[in-house]
């Protein structure tokens, strides 16, 4: 498996969804039974988790965080939600 699962166009999983809970002040990857808290980069990648191709999930994020580069960390990040079943690929369908 590569280091983003071998996902192309990232997708939310069905039974996972992003929350911004307006009480805690947090960003939110919520799932059966489990949370996961998100930073401020985290909670991007999983916004444009919405079946676009990874090269357009690193430009959008690299406007979005002027000097970074995200292409390693996207990969990465999307690797762990893959190996969760958090993220599927929409190109596979």
């Amino acid at each position: 498996m590569t280091r983003d699962g071998g996902i192309r166009r990232p997708v939310l999983a069905p039974h996972t969804r992003y929350r911004w809970d307006k009480v805690r002040k947090e960003h939110q990857l919520v799932f059966p039974e489990e949370m996961m808290l998100l930073n401020e980069p985290s909670a991007a990648i999983v916004k444009l988790c919405d079946g676009r191709s990874l090269e357009e999930i690193v430009a959008a994020l690299k406007e979005m965080f002027p000097g970074a580069e995200p292409e390693d960390d996207v990969r990465e990040f999307l690797g762990q939600l893959a190996e969760r079943g958090l993220v599927n690929d929409a190109a596979a369908d």
